[in-house]
């Protein structure tokens, strides 16, 4: 058994404790406010043009994964006398190799 006196100066020292980890938790609390409005503040600054650049263009599908590409970025291959579009060189070559079997 503990001595009454070690009890009571447990006692003494949880309140502050408590009262500790109450401020911690108040100030993290704050920051992780700050910094959600900070972004929140930033993203509405920021002109939306940025992110939506790269959805500008043609897109081209690709028939052998059924994949939309933008124009600039897909490859190109005559299948059967027709121009088609590829989205990597895999897809391309499975439709080239269809061509010559068939």
């Amino acid at each position: 058994m503990l001595p009454v006196s070690a009890l009571a100066g447990a006692d003494s020292t949880m309140p502050a404790l408590f009262l500790l980890l109450r401020i911690l938790g108040v100030l993290l609390l704050l920051r992780l406010a700050g910094r959600f409005f900070a972004g929140l503040l930033q993203g509405l600054r920021e002109a939306p043009s940025g992110r939506r650049v790269a959805l500008q263009g043609e897109l081209v599908r690709d028939r052998i994964c059924n994949t939309f590409v933008p124009r600039d970025r897909a490859l190109r291959a005559l299948v059967a006398g027709r121009e088609e579009h590829f989205c990597s060189t895999a897809c391309r070559d499975q439709a080239l190799a269809g061509t010559r079997t068939a």
